[in-house]
């Protein structure tokens, strides 16, 4: 493990470097130390972050190596308001992605004044009112009553399905709570994933000619293709129409605006206000009117696959989806106009890693009392 003064050591050489007076022998100390992936950061002036940059790519190349698959979760840490830049190469999380999905990580032990991330939580609302709590429930069928059928599949997520000539139809909301997500398959095979703080509202069955669901908060689909029968996904008086294809959509009322963002396929979106189509790689901003603009597609669907991706992101936003994930309520000292942020931390992190990668850059400030987060420069 890193200590202090082994930190100071390549603090020093970074100086050295960045005024010319660095020797041979140190430039390759220097380069060693960042080739080598140990995890820890080490604050540089910011001339030099450049030069991080082709070394950050040699570090990437071999944690892909090391698991056999290109993974997003190691890359350095950019601070775009530090008076220094940061390189943190978080390597601790990288195996989350070696199967392309999120898994559930070991126990984490929580420290004093700590908060632990999320988890797969959600309730099941039938339409019959009952109700059936999806985190603490069994594998198995949970839900097997007039031709409709709920069942928790050893992957933990949710299959629905509903005899056709069972009757009546109903309708049955998924919904997940503050520091919680959950996945379901559809009727048709359609997967929906839930963020934190969501709801879907969906039919037992689809029948006639359309399939229509609706959201709360955030949902990424991969609908199942059906030509015949368009998909439809309705929030805040907008709508997203696809025939099949993967998209994500972002609908929290604490956000000035709605997104939709376009993996795969083709989908439109509409509103009072208008109609735009989206292709791959497009997001729709949606507020009084409805504008395109490339996507960040990693981004958007970061929170899916288990990590945060911040990309020159105001603060506040920042503290929003923090204040979702890990349950806390967020309280604002102080001018914080302008302050922004790039990088990816783990989603699987305590509160408190995430927290302290921030407070490297010097530029804010945390104070977490319970389940209160101060905020201030």
């Amino acid at each position: 493990m890193q200590n202090n003064s082994t930190n100071e050591r390549y603090q020093e050489l970074a100086r050295k470097r960045l005024s010319g007076a660095i020797s041979p022998e140190e430039a390759g100390e220097l380069a060693e130390w960042l080739a080598r992936d140990d995890g820890h950061p080490l604050e540089v002036p910011p001339e030099v972050a450049e030069d991080f940059a082709r070394h950050e790519k040699k570090i990437r190349a071999g944690i892909e190596k090391r698991i056999g698959r290109k993974s997003p979760v190691v890359r350095a840490l950019r601070l775009t308001a530090a008076a220094a830049a940061v390189l943190l190469i978080i390597t601790s999380g990288y195996w989350y992605f070696q199967s392309g999905k999120p898994v559930h990580p070991p126990a984490i032990t929580v420290k004093s004044n700590d908060r632990l991330p999320g988890g797969n939580k959600a309730v099941l609302t039938l339409g019959n009112g009952r109700q059936i709590v999806l985190d603490s429930a069994a594998v198995g069928t949970l839900y097997n009553q007039g031709g409709i059928q709920a069942v928790k599949l050893d992957s933990g997520c949710l299959a629905f399905n509903q005899d056709v000539s069972a009757s009546p139809l109903q309708f049955h909301t998924l919904s997940t709570p503050v520091g919680g997500q959950y996945r379901i398959v559809l009727e048709d095979g359609t997967g929906v994933w839930l963020n934190a703080a969501s709801s879907l509202r969906f039919p037992s069955s689809f029948m006639g000619n359309e399939r229509v669901v609706e959201i709360t908060g955030e949902a990424y689909f991969e609908v199942a293709k059906d030509v015949s029968r368009p998909f439809r996904v309705n929030f805040n008086g907008n709508t997203v129409e696809v025939l099949g294809t993967h998209f994500n959509i972002m609908a929290y009322p604490d956000e000035e605006k709605s997104k939709v963002t376009l993996l795969e396929g083709k989908v439109a979106v509409s509103n009072p206000a208008g109609r735009r189509l989206l292709q791959p790689g497009m997001q729709a901003l949606i507020g009084s009117t409805i504008s395109t603009r490339r996507a960040n597609v990693e981004d958007a669907v970061a929170w899916k696959n288990g990590y945060f991706i911040f990309d020159n992101e105001d603060i506040h936003s920042i503290v929003r989806k923090l204040a979702r994930w890990y349950d806390v309520k967020p309280a604002y000292q102080g001018d914080l106009t302008g302050l922004t942020f790039s990088g990816t931390i783990s989603r699987y992190e305590n509160v408190s890693g995430v927290l302290s990668m921030l407070e490297l850059t010097e530029s804010v400030r945390f104070e977490l009392t319970n389940d209160a987060l101060r905020v201030s420069r």
